[in-house]
């Protein structure tokens, strides 16, 4: 008995996406985003971004520890 080939369209159907962790660039292009946001509540002010950069980092932190996702190696955020 010979299993019948599957269309591409069935393997779409059939298979659930994989669900997309924060890990490496995509951490960082949200603690990114993150930070941007810091900023634009601030006014936009000149200089200092380090503030929204930490602030950011922080609070991706606190989300990833809170939903039991594992930080890197020495609790690294993007590694």
């Amino acid at each position: 008995m010979t299993e019948q080939p599957r269309s591409r369209r069935e393997d779409r159907v059939q298979r659930p996406k994989p669900l997309t962790d924060f890990y490496g660039e995509d951490r960082h292009e949200l603690v990114q985003k993150l930070a941007y946001q810091h900023w634009e509540k601030r006014g936009g002010p000149l200089g200092s971004p380090e503030i929204d950069w930490f602030a950011a980092e922080k609070a991706m932190r606190a989300y990833l520890l809170a939903s039991g996702i594992e930080l890197g190696p020495d609790e690294d955020l993007y590694s």
